[in-house]
């Protein structure tokens, strides 16, 4: 039973890595009055293909220009992975002290838990009008691939699900051939393939042992398993001194 809310965005996260890849995406134009090569910017969103078209097709709104080429990622689906199992209800436990902490006064326990591994589907769409735009655009991202490239999600230290790896998994095409004056959208759709974890919470605790406490005694005539009248442990004879762990006395 959910009883508590968590929200940590790791499957935003993934998705914005992912559209992070292709962040910066420029193509050629031509040449402008001083002889430069003008090149066009190719924004990514998030979006499946359908909204896409039609915002596209509306201009985004009635007063905006028709703009290509664009892209947009959308989430396919996701699946469980258990090949990738490690165990159930693992957990990890890991020492730190913080920057500027103290030795051993601010050392703490970082307790993790098994994430669980699936495998996110992502869709790519890429709209260009005209080939050699769709070509400029393809060849910049197809040499990324190899077929795999990888990516971290995250700078935390202690997140151990912080890199994975995008696979390109499939290429399609789907060219339309509009009727009379209508504008032609070529449109290519690229398939990944992301290996996932979902981390649960993280617990940190205060759980160092920092000073040990030995008493030294003669045993000469002592039973430990002796009770007084009282029926209370019978104490050392005789008590020769108290350490702790840094041996003073």
């Amino acid at each position: 039973m959910i009883n508590e809310y968590f929200y940590d965005e790791q499957l935003r996260s993934y998705i914005l890595q992912f559209c992070a890849i292709f962040t910066g995406l420029q193509v050629k134009s031509g040449k402008g009055e001083n002889g430069e090569i003008i090149t066009v910017p190719v924004p990514i969103h998030v979006g499946n293909k359908d909204r896409v078209v039609a915002a596209i097709g509306a201009g985004n709104t009635l007063n905006r220009t028709f703009y290509l080429p664009i892209m947009s990622a959308y989430v396919q689906g996701i699946e469980l992975a258990p090949e990738r199992r490690k165990g159930v209800g693992y957990k990890d436990a890991k020492v730190f002290m913080e920057a500027g902490g103290v030795y051993p006064d601010d050392l703490r326990v970082a307790t993790r838990i098994m994430p669980i591994p699936y495998t996110l589907s992502i869709e790519l769409a890429i709209y260009a009008s005209n080939t050699q735009q769709m070509h400029q655009i393809l060849e910049q991202v197809l040499m990324l691939f190899d077929p795999t490239l990888q990516i971290q999600t995250t700078d935390a230290a202690f997140d151990w699900t912080k890199i994975t790896t995008v696979e390109l998994t499939g290429i399609n095409n789907e060219e339309n051939y509009p009727i009379a004056t209508d504008r032609r959208i070529l449109v290519w759709s690229l398939n990944f393939s992301l290996p996932i974890w979902l981390s649960p919470p993280m617990d940190v605790r205060d759980e160092i042992v920092r000073t040990i406490k030995i008493r030294l005694g003669d045993l000469d005539g002592f039973n430990p398993l002796e009770f007084d009248e009282n029926g209370e442990l019978q104490p050392f004879q005789t008590v020769y001194g108290e350490f702790d762990v840094t041996g003073e006395q």
